[in-house]
């Protein structure tokens, strides 16, 4: 016996003699054998039983050794590959391992020889799918580790992440905006089987409907004016791995109904196109709505609901783990430090903190504190008054503050809204992009309020 376990081995050769031969002695060593004669047969077993090294002949009656080899590195590429070769193919061979094959061993050859070969063979598959679980482990660990905080709402939430992670059902993350809904989804791909594979994510409420369709499932040369070549859509760049669709409430009805067919057949159709395309993903959703209510209001299928509701994941907003705040704010300090010597909050600041209920969460937490750091220019501590005003102003003072310092006229939301967004710009130096980013908005979203949009 080899090894602690059974080396299963495929051999795929149409000399019965051989094989046979080669079966009989190896099984003596302790492998698992199988022989199948040409290489029609291979891929049906290979959906009934799984093999650590294959054994594959150079001349086969149905099909080229080298392209049988290219056909299984394709859906098997940790099946390890043993080419079998006559003198006259050694050219042959050493194509096969470019392709990669494991080795080859020139025929007639010693079974002694073979063992040895597909004892090292194995041991490299088993290396390579060791490492790939620790791969999927510091992946897991680094996505956990963004969580920051230990509160008993974000362990909760670390738990259910590697509940969900393990299966394909859909999931709905739910929470407000700024609490990190995207980095759940990333953190839910990350630990699943999925994990070597795209992660692709799109936001509907940034994308008018027809853009939407578009970069969901792409198009047809012709299929619009403009279209002047096939253009592959997010769908199909996300096949075998995670999709992940934010402020899926924000889509409109039409779209709906297009991506719940993929959900249920996992077909779908490019726009202009007459043949139907088939991905294997799987899809997290996330949403600041309540979609019951969006249901109830006609803008939201109830269908797609049911099917997109199958696992909730809840993400707490930063009011309901105030005690994860120093450790936040601890990250952002650190990450926004660059190298160079790490502020400090005073105890008053902190305090400020604390009280705060952060209405933009995580999201604003972390701007406020890039502010403060901005503020504080040379100084070691960040104090209260590196803050903005609504932190350091209690609701009654604030109240009275803002009856001294506005003008009828300013009552108007509009008003308001345009005097804060060009505060915003002046403190970036006209940085449009740095500015929407402080404000928790996208840029389309930063221009339409600038412009006096909603």
């Amino acid at each position: 016996m080899r090894t602690m376990e059974k080396i299963r081995v495929l051999i795929v050769d149409d000399e019965v003699q051989l094989t046979q031969a080669f079966k009989k002695k190896l099984e003596r060593e302790g492998f698992a054998v199988c022989t199948v004669p040409s290489a029609k047969e291979v891929f049906p077993l290979l959906k009934k039983q799984t093999f650590d090294v294959g054994v594959l002949d150079i001349k086969l009656p149905d099909m080229d050794g080298i392209d049988l080899l290219s056909r299984l590195k394709e859906t098997e590429p940790n099946f390890e590959i043993v080419m079998l070769t006559g003198h006259a193919s050694v050219d042959t061979a050493i194509k096969s391992m470019k392709l990669g094959a494991y080795d080859y061993l020139i025929k007639p050859c010693k079974i002694s020889e073979l063992g040895n070969v597909i004892v090292k063979a194995y041991e490299k598959k088993s290396l390579k799918e060791k490492n790939i679980l620790l791969e999927k482990q510091l992946q897991r660990a680094e996505f956990q580790n963004k969580f920051v905080g230990e509160s008993r709402r974000i362990k909760e939430l670390k738990s259910l992440i590697s509940l969900v992670s393990a299966s394909d059902v859909p999931i709905l993350i739910t929470g407000e905006t700024g609490t990190g809904k995207e980095l759940t989804a990333r953190a839910v791909h990350a630990s699943s089987t999925r994990a070597k594979n795209p992660f692709v994510a799109v936001n509907s409420s940034t994308l008018q409907e027809n853009i939407l369709e578009s970069e969901l499932f792409g198009y047809k040369r012709g299929a619009f004016t403009g279209a002047h070549g096939d253009k592959m859509g997010l769908l199909e760049i996300a096949n075998k791995g995670t999709f992940f669709v934010d402020e899926v409430g924000d889509m409109s009805l039409p779209i709906q109904a297009k991506l719940l067919r993929v959900l249920e057949t996992g077909v779908f159709m490019k726009l202009g196109d007459v043949r139907e395309n088939r991905v294997n993903v799987r899809f997290i959703f996330a949403t600041n709505k309540r979609l019951d209510e969006e249901v109830g209001s006609n803008r939201f299928r109830k269908d797609l609901l049911y099917r997109i509701n199958a696992f909730i994941v809840a993400v707490p907003p930063l009011r309901d783990r105030k005690e994860d705040i120093p450790l936040l704010a601890d990250y952002f300090i650190t990450k926004l430090s660059k190298g160079g010597k790490r502020k400090t909050i005073s105890s008053e600041a902190m305090k400020l903190l604390l009280e705060y209920e952060w209405p933009g969460n995580v999201r604003e937490l972390a701007n406020v504190v890039e502010r403060a750091m901005l503020l504080s220019a040379a100084r070691d501590e960040i104090v209260a008054d590196d803050f903005p005003l609504s932190l350091r102003t209690g609701s009654a003072d604030r109240q009275s503050s803002l009856k001294s310092i506005l003008q009828e006229d300013d009552f108007r939301l509009d008003t308001i809204v345009r005097s804060h967004i060009e505060k915003v710009l002046h403190y970036t130096g006209e940085n449009k992009s740095k500015a929407a980013r402080l404000l928790g908005i996208s840029r389309k979203k930063f221009y339409q309020k600038l412009d006096g949009g909603s």
